[in-house]
């Protein structure tokens, strides 16, 4: 087991002078913002764990991609056309004449993104949707390009002083219509619906397992998406960077489809030494994901049994109270460490409202970690300040990461997310160091990998840290 210290023992010279720059930014009582932003901008951040490829990439960078193929863009939806166009019409335009129209380019910036939702007045969808939607716009182009769409993520990560990307990169892929008839189909979702205990469960998708394992079709396909993984991955670790994927489920479906899903993702991790875990996504508050969320949770209990060294962080608590009706405010967080056994929770934002919160933050506490996302939770969720559970979580002693969610979608960065933290909370320097090597301690890199990173970000600091004590000198000159 892992069981370096976190950072040096005894601060050094440097790091109590860093630490005293720091504090002089909250000395008016307020946070100046300006200060902490170039101080953060340039602190190492270690890793980024709750981190979605296809919300990771911007906008424009998207549009290139669609320029590059010739794809156009519906003049009435501002949605892809995926087929090549090579002169615009009353309905479809291709990228170059979009970017010409400065009123529609600017309308899909706010459709394909955030950008702007709270600069103007307009008739507009929620803010919950507005981010959810965003993805079906550019979910036909954002799977192509992996390759260079990593190497993006490096570059932007390494200018940013981010050594560690976790991202979820793809679902694996596969679908249930392909390997049984509609009458099967439907029967066995039926029958996961019946299934109320874990026993009833387990038998289901043991019997669907021990099908699929044999299918050919069904095992071509993790194989054919590992082998793209794994070749849009060369040359993307180096001296200065590393990157590992997570694979998922997606929760608003049917749940046969989201065990195969979910299968075929713990399949692909046990091949796959770059996939280091698994996770489920899309909104919680869905009415398909809020009806089977145990059920999902019972899945995922059944394959940690199948798949013990497949690593599990999931999204659970990323509601708040008015989004759904009380009941589901009650046990999402709970039931993603007591039954799926989950080593970091994505969010859990409604730990508030929990039922035995008290004994959840202890189970968290002792067995896991949180993600905190707090630009989307403030977007998302309209949680941010005292609201946040960031309080909670820093007074039990909770174990926390800082992450960027989709950093594209939310024009966001890492450095952003720390501003935030800082700006709101004003945690001490140590504390920020901390969270900084959680997201060491608390990745799903190997021990080796770990450590290798570890060592990493001591180096990177000690830099950070006499660069910020020369600063503080020519600052009381």
């Amino acid at each position: 087991m892992w069981t370096l210290s976190l950072c040096a023992l005894e601060p050094s010279n440097n790091e109590l002078i860093t630490a005293k720059l720091y504090d002089s930014f909250f000395k008016s009582g307020e946070a100046q913002r300006a200060k902490l932003n170039l101080f953060l901008t340039q602190m190492p951040k270690g890793g980024d764990l709750h981190h979605h490829y296809s919300g990771s990439i911007y906008v424009e960078t998207y549009l290139e991609w669609l320029q590059e193929k010739k794809w156009g863009i519906d003049v009435a939806t501002l949605k892809i056309v995926p087929k090549p166009i090579t002169t615009s019409t009353d309905s479809v335009l291709t990228v170059s004449d979009l970017l010409k129209n400065d009123v529609l380019y600017r309308k899909l910036l706010t459709l394909w993104s955030n950008k702007d939702y709270y600069n103007h007045c307009h008739e507009q969808v929620p803010p919950d949707s507005n981010f959810f939607y965003s993805f079906e716009y550019f979910k036909e182009i954002s799977p192509l390009n992996h390759d260079l769409g990593l190497r993006i993520l490096k570059d932007r990560a390494i200018k940013e002083n981010v050594s560690y990307i976790e991202t979820m990169i793809a679902n694996v892929g596969v679908e249930a219509k392909n390997y049984y008839t509609a009458e099967e189909v439907n029967s066995l979702v039926s029958e996961f619906r019946d299934s109320i205990k874990q026993e009833q469960v387990n038998k289901l998708c043991q019997q669907i397992e021990g099908k699929l394992v044999r299918n050919v079709q069904f095992l071509g396909r993790v194989d054919l998406f590992n082998n793209n993984l794994t070749r849009s991955h060369r040359g993307i670790d180096d001296e200065n960077f590393m990157m590992r994927f997570q694979t998922y489920a997606v929760r608003v479906r049917d749940p046969l489809q989201v065990y195969c899903e979910l299968l075929s993702a713990y399949l692909a991790c046990e091949s796959n030494p770059l996939l280091v875990g698994v996770n489920i996504v899309a909104p919680e508050n869905n009415s398909v994901a809020l009806r089977d969320y145990t059920l999902h949770m019972q899945m995922f209990n059944y394959l940690k049994s199948k798949y013990p060294r497949v690593n599990r962080a999931l999204h659970a608590g990323e509601l708040t109270c008015g989004m759904v009706r009380p009941k589901n405010l009650q046990f999402h967080i709970k039931e993603a460490l007591e039954i799926a056994g989950a080593q970091r929770i994505g969010h859990g934002i409604d730990i508030s409202y929990e039922k035995d919160s008290l004994k959840t933050l202890e189970k968290i506490k002792n067995e896991s970690a949180v993600e905190i996302n707090l630009t989307s939770n403030e977007f998302i969720l309209g949680v941010k300040g005292q609201d946040h559970p960031y309080i909670i979580y820093e007074a039990y002693g909770v174990p926390m990461v800082i992450s960027t969610d989709d950093s594209a979608v939310s024009r966001n960065n890492l450095s952003k997310e720390y501003l935030l933290l800082a700006s709101r909370y004003q945690p001490s320097y140590k504390k920020i160091k901390e969270y900084v090597f959680n997201s060491v301690k608390y990745s799903f890199l190997n021990e080796e990998e770990k450590r290798e990173l570890h060592k990493r970000v001591l180096v990177k600091f000690s830099k950070f840290e006499r660069d910020m004590a020369e600063l503080s000198k020519k600052l009381t000159q």
